[in-house]
């Protein structure tokens, strides 16, 4: 058994910066659901292989609704 070391930080306005930044992951379908129907989906986040100060992001995410029918996944790369 592999146990890793917690780490905490705060990214709040009144704490130390950090060089964790906020961003905005686009997807690639646009995405029309009627009230009731719901998005399944998980998100991965891992620091890079190469750079640990990168992070790899993969979002996985399926709607299967009324207007949209769709199943994806996506990844991104925070540097």
């Amino acid at each position: 058994m592999q146990i890793l070391q917690a780490r905490q930080f705060s990214g709040g306005p009144r704490s130390r910066a950090t060089h964790w930044k906020q961003t905005v992951l686009y997807l690639e379908d646009v995405l029309t659901i009627c009230e009731g129907e719901t998005i399944i989906g998980s998100m991965t986040v891992a620091p890079n292989k190469k750079n640990p100060r990168d992070v790899d992001i993969m979002v996985k995410y399926s709607l299967s609704g009324r207007r949209c029918v769709v199943s994806r996944v996506q990844f991104y790369k925070m540097r």
